[in-house]
């Protein structure tokens, strides 16, 4: 986030504590005409500051998460916790390719024909025992986890149920990662071997070939073709991060989960967690959500969905016991 951005958001937060800790009466009813009703009065009566304290779980679009809560004053309440999202995976598969050439290719009668990738496959496999294949299966993992901090204000008197949700969530810039899957191990070292030596290889038999890599798209600055490639190690990680700190907006509902049960409430969030835009850089250098564009396959839809939640949409589910 800019900073400018995040000077604001932390000066809205304060005035909003301040206010609600100055006040000495509750705002008054936007309703005319009717007796204002006292609404669960032990929990927002006069003095109840710091009094009372609500435990919650959660469940939304953030993941699975517990919190606390307690008033700040008549009308607004502060409630803090932490959630974490379940690992949840997603696999993605992306050819490899020598040059600019298609590694599987067929002809009119649809039998497979020799490539530049079958020649260098074979002589890979003779050169090192590893058995280079035409595709490298990766694998995306949610790792999103968050600590939150938030001021829920019910701006009405008689209606202590609806509110309106500022504040922040926390936690690590990594929201989720791809990694290659343990079987590609084979064919991403081949590719670094290859790239290192294929000029001199076999008395510069592939020097005209150009190197191996998985195409992703072309650059943004000069429409060439980018084709991805594995660390020094034969590895690849590509980490999707946003902004640590990530300010929210929201409106909510609260009420009573049963008539006879003033202990038990339910609540139902909805808002925004602006992150800014994700970035996803490959080992080699390049932001996919930035640098280059047109990548397609499964990689290509991944790239479009993160590129588009510069802010991310939160809904949540909570069920609220009272403590005291």
């Amino acid at each position: 986030m800019k900073g400018s951005g995040l000077k604001r958001c932390l000066a809205l937060m304060a005035v909003t504590l301040f206010t609600c800790a100055a006040s000495a009466q509750y705002v008054p009813s936007m309703t005319l005409g009717k007796p204002q009703k006292k609404h669960n009065e032990g929990y927002w009566g006069p003095g109840n500051t710091f009094s009372h304290l609500d435990l919650s779980l959660s469940l939304g679009t953030t993941g699975i998460g517990i919190d606390v809560a307690m008033p700040i004053c008549q009308f607004a309440q502060v409630h803090i916790g932490y959630e974490f999202m379940p690992h949840f995976k997603k696999s993605i598969s992306s050819k490899v390719q020598i040059g600019n050439e298609e590694s599987i290719q067929y002809d009119d009668n649809n039998n497979r024909i020799e490539t530049h990738y079958t020649e260098v496959a074979d002589s890979l496999y003779n050169l090192m025992g590893y058995d280079m294949q035409p595709f490298v299966d990766m694998t995306s993992r949610i790792t999103m986890n968050n600590f939150k901090f938030l001021v829920d204000i019910f701006p009405m008197t008689d209606n202590k149920k609806l509110h309106v949700t500022v504040g922040f969530y926390y936690g690590p810039s990594a929201y989720a990662e791809i990694t290659h899957d343990g079987g590609s191990t084979p064919t991403l070292q081949c590719i670094s071997y290859y790239n290192n030596n294929y000029e001199t290889m076999y008395d510069g038999k592939f020097k005209d070939y150009g190197t191996a890599g998985i195409p992703m798209g072309k650059y943004d600055d000069d429409n060439t073709d980018y084709k991805m490639t594995p660390s020094s190690k034969g590895e690849i990680t590509i980490p999707v991060k946003t902004n640590s700190f990530k300010p929210y907006l929201g409106v909510g509902y609260e009420a009573n989960l049963l008539k006879k049960r003033e202990d038990l409430k339910f609540a139902v969030t909805g808002g925004l967690m602006f992150w800014g835009t994700p970035s996803m850089v490959t080992p080699d250098g390049v932001n996919l959500t930035k640098d280059v564009s047109d990548i397609s396959g499964d990689m290509g839809s991944y790239v479009k969905v993160a590129s588009f939640l510069k802010a991310f949409p939160v809904i949540s589910f909570r069920i609220i016991k009272n403590i005291f």
